[in-house]
């Protein structure tokens, strides 16, 4: 394409600022500040959009970490690496987003990733899953890369022999086995489907119409209440037996998930959990199942239940399960208001009681003001452990499933323990390493709607109903021991999620326990009055302008609605003149002259201390007509 078909859009943005303030940057410069490092990588926002994103570590070690989210029309992946730059500094950058499923899946996606290198392309193994977008829970889009998530092959758009299926997880064994554990909608069973070819085909374990699974028959009582929660591998403890097609080793499975606590509460649950003016679900207990067969047959055990002490629900939203280097399986979950674990040192048979990870929160009724939702879990060396979740403050935040009010700011919160482990019976006294429940900017105004599928009807009848944010974010450690943490953000465009990432670089190792070496990420020198930092200072990927929602064909990109980049420059002391560079602003519309199309970007910076949210933006229905507009965005609104 011609630099004449790439024209320069100047936008005049009037923000106040002081003399001398300096604006922050992803710029590199010649002699770049050396401040302290920060304890997390500076967020890197992911081109594509998506929320409730999955991560995932390789043990290859060819990349820093694996991205995968839901986008509506399909789900995008994204490969994150970090790039030496000039001065020993360091740069976390991802490739383009992709869509493994072509545009098929776009509802619940999950990745896995194998626990061994294969040896003839020296990289691990990516497994995709994403359940339909164009049938109503009518199966799953599966696909799989073999050299490192540079690409994918052409998926499998039923790669299942179920239909009625909801939120799956996904574990690799190995370099070859992954299995995809989901929930069958008119069963309430998990069923297990396990892929012997590294995740491009899928056989059903149990039966074929799921009724066997995770749930085994003494807990068949909670069937019709269930909240699936995530699958993992003990990659340390093989079992003995082989796996059919592909021999490869067997290790000892876990799978979570939450329901009633026994069957006269199930009965209960059935008469009262949809009456007029209930809002208990009976959703009480958290179950881990245990498999040493390769999923073939399952055995569960309890460890959590609420006693009937409380009608707190325990699927706000999914719960974890994780197993340390040792053995030791710890369960994880959150009522709203207590982030809670519980561990198993004899391989799930026992529990200890529950620690409470989150502090203040030990009363009985919702802290109004405050509320904590969302954990994950990802587990190291022996009693070693990271949670992570979203925290809320400000606002009312006394509703169990519709938390939040228009004040309420949401963090991602974070804590690393050590010493995590207990007996059975015993409650764990880990030693606290770290314990921040803000470690990223705000990510989220307003309410945060945890009743699925149906927050829309909530959000039309005034509700609140906002699920921007979706059900979930996860933390993934890497060999050096480091979190690697994507979660979902809108703070700077309410209603539309991106999905960002960020590195621990500081405290201490997951795996090891020694301090870890922190990097020095590039930063810009202070911006002067009257003149242009060399730019640009964001840059975006050129020709990843996906447009399905235009153009209704999968994946296609749409090159002429690329962004480029984005330059800043101060002309005088109270003026942040925006340059943004597009591919095409006068090329017509994928849809033709009746439809438009939207370049949109956002950053934030600091200002006499306090940040601040700006926008650029340009709209065009061709050559015929073109506006421009930028300004701040305060408490999620576009001021020109």
């Amino acid at each position: 394409m011609s630099k004449r078909s790439r024209p320069l859009l100047t936008l005049g943005v009037i923000s106040t600022l002081l003399a001398g303030a300096a604006l922050a940057s992803t710029a590199s410069a010649a002699a770049p500040i050396r401040p302290a490092p920060p304890a997390w990588s500076p967020p890197l926002s992911l081109a594509g959009g998506g929320a409730e994103p999955s991560i995932r570590v390789a043990p290859d070690g060819r990349s820093a970490a694996y991205v995968s989210a839901p986008g509506g029309l399909g789900s995008n992946f994204w490969r994150i690496d970090a790039v030496p730059g000039a001065n020993g500094t360091v740069s976390m950058q991802s490739t383009k987003v992709q869509q493994p499923d072509l545009g098929t899946g776009g509802g619940d996606s999950e990745i896995s990733v194998g626990t061994s290198v294969n040896p003839k392309t020296g990289c691990a193994p990516i497994a995709y899953s994403g359940l339909h977008n164009i049938d109503l829970l009518n199966n799953f889009t599966t696909a799989t890369s073999s050299d490192c998530g540079k690409t994918f092959s052409l998926p499998n758009l039923l790669a299942t022999q179920n239909t009625l299926t909801d939120r799956q997880w996904q574990a690799f064994d190995g370099a070859k086995t992954n299995h995809l554990l989901y929930h069958k909608v008119d069963t309430g069973q998990i069923v297990d489907s396990v892929s012997y070819d590294a995740g491009r085909t899928y056989v059903t374990l149990g039966t074929a119409a799921g009724a066997l699974g995770v749930i085994d028959a003494a807990h068949s009582y909670t069937l019709q209440n269930v909240k699936i929660g995530n699958v993992v591998v003990d990659p340390h403890h093989a079992t003995g037996a082989t796996y059919p097609i592909n021999g490869g080793v067997v290790h000892t499975l876990y799978a979570a998930f939450e329901g009633v606590r026994d069957a006269a509460d199930a009965a209960i649950a059935q008469t009262t959990a949809n009456a007029p003016g209930t809002n208990y679900n009976h959703m009480n207990t958290v179950y881990i199942g245990r498999s040493d067969d390769g999923g073939l047959t399952w055995t569960d055990t309890m460890a959590y239940t609420t006693n009937g002490e409380s009608t707190k629900e325990l699927d706000l939203i999914f719960p974890v399960v994780s197993v340390d280097a040792a053995g030791n399986v710890y369960a994880a979950w959150t009522d709203g208001n207590k982030i809670q674990y519980a561990v198993s040192i004899d391989g799930a048979k026992t529990w200890s009681k529950p620690y409470l990870v989150n502090p203040g929160q030990t009363g009985a009724a919702k802290t109004a003001g405050t509320a904590d939702i969302f954990p994950w879990m990802a587990a190291g060396a022996d009693g070693n452990l990271d949670i992570v979740w979203y925290h809320a403050n400000g606002g009312d935040t006394t509703g169990y499933r519709q938390v939040g009010t228009k004040d309420t700011l949401w963090t991602v919160a974070a804590a690393q323990l050590s010493g995590a482990v207990a007996k059975a019976g015993a409650t764990p006294t880990p030693t606290v390493l770290s314990r921040n429940l803000a470690i990223t900017a705000p990510i989220h105004r307003g309410n945060v709607c945890n009743n699925g599928t149906t927050c829309l009807v909530d959000q039309e009848a005034g509700n609140g109903g906002d699920r921007t944010l979706l059900d979930f974010f996860q933390v993934a450690i890497d060999p050096a021991g480091r979190a690697n943490i994507a979660f979902a953000d809108d703070a700077s465009q309410p209603g539309t999620s991106t999905v960002k990432y960020i590195r621990q670089n500081g405290g201490r190792s997951l795996t090891t326990g020694k301090p870890l070496v922190a990097l020095n990420f590039s930063v810009a020198k202070p911006l002067q009055l009257g003149t242009s930092c060399p730019g640009p200072q964001v840059v975006d990927a050129v020709g990843d302008a996906a447009s399905t929602i235009e153009t209704g064909l999968p994946t296609m990109n749409v090159d002429t609605l690329d962004i480029h980049d984005l330059r800043f420059a101060t002309p005088t002391a109270d003026t942040l003149k925006v340059t943004l560079r597009l591919a095409n602003l006068s090329a017509l519309p994928p849809g033709g002259a009746s439809a438009s199309s939207l370049w949109n970007v956002n950053w934030t910076m600091k200002i006499a201390g306090a940040e601040h949210s700006y926008y650029a933006s340009a709209t065009s229905n061709g050559p015929g007509l073109q506006t421009y507009a930028g300004g701040e965005v305060v408490a999620g609104v576009k001021k020109p």
